[in-house]
């Protein structure tokens, strides 16, 4: 390789500044040292990156497909950076984090003082939404984001797959109790939440794979409020196991329709931007997530 590393940073800053006096201001240096690296990296490329005149500048279709490759060399430098910074200096400062309703209350809310007292130099900021945020605008550090994620340019770590089952009051209904159908089992949910309300789903009963379709009465965005309102009486419910396990233990709950199982996983992912450096309280903050939903399964 016969360009310099040290002339990335120039470049990229070049390019997202839209010109060299705009990045010699934000680089604090002077406008002919930024002229001279840009200068130096074409000559050792051998390639024209940018075409400027007095008046304008613009990137050619190499200096485009450089500038990518730029990104991605930066972002790993970076992360590399915060995780060494990491591993010999105490985390501190504010981490913002979005979660939903569910997940805050039942997996993260009994722990915080846990974290906390780990590493006490980190505040957190927790919002509570039951709706997917925008993690660049609203200045948010990490969500976690239930179901499948769309396309985007978001990093994922998963956090839990797990099973979605049936479940009931046991002051209504039998553990493993059967019903004559699917449509008997369907006439039965009153409560749902709003992801699988009128939403096909595929099911598998009697060795086949069926389309079935909820058609509840009561939807909500909080498993947990479906969850509770099952316990006090409200017929069957479809909720991801996860949020159901103490409650069948504890006999609030009962496991029914087992004969009839879902062909799709609830999920849940810690998301974070590719945009964004991943700091060591983001990574540390990750991995204790990933440590409550393991003890949770």
């Amino acid at each position: 390789m016969k360009w310099n590393i040290a002339d990335l940073p120039v470049f990229v800053a070049v390019v997202e500044k839209e010109g060299i006096s705009s990045a010699a201001r934000a680089l604090r240096m002077p406008k002919s040292s930024v002229s001279r690296f840009i200068q130096r990296l074409e000559d050792d490329l051998q390639v024209r990156l940018l075409e400027r005149n007095s008046r304008q500048m613009r990137m050619t279709s190499e200096g485009e497909v450089f500038y990518k490759h730029c990104q991605l060399i930066m972002e790993q430098v970076e992360a590399a950076d915060a995780h060494m910074n990491g591993l010999g200096h105490t985390p501190s400062g504010e981490l913002t984090v979005s979660l939903p309703m569910a997940f805050s209350r039942h997996v993260l809310a009994g722990h915080l003082q846990r974290f906390h007292e780990r590493y006490p130099e980190i505040q957190l900021h927790i919002q509570v939404t039951p709706t997917a945020v925008d993690l660049i605008g609203e200045h948010i550090d990490l969500a976690v984001q239930v179901g499948e994620l769309p396309d985007s340019e978001l990093i994922a770590v998963p956090l839990f797959e797990t099973p979605l089952i049936w479940v009931a009051s046991p002051k209504r209904y039998k553990a493993d109790q059967r019903f004559a159908d699917l449509e008997d089992l369907l006439a039965h949910v009153q409560v749902c939440e709003r992801r699988y309300n009128n939403a096909p789903l595929v099911v598998r009963y009697q060795g086949d794979r069926q389309r079935i379709e909820i058609d509840a009465a009561i939807e909500t965005t909080d498993p947990i409020m479906v969850r509770d309102t099952v316990i006090a009486g409200s017929g069957v419910a479809l909720l991801p196991a996860i949020y159901c396990r103490d409650a069948i233990a504890d006999g609030q709950l009962v496991q029914v329709a087992t004969d009839v199982q879902m062909d799709q996983l609830a999920k849940a992912s810690a998301v974070y931007t590719s945009r964004r450096m991943l700091s060591a309280k983001t990574r540390l903050f990750i991995e204790f997530l990933k440590e409550l939903t393991a003890e949770l399964q």
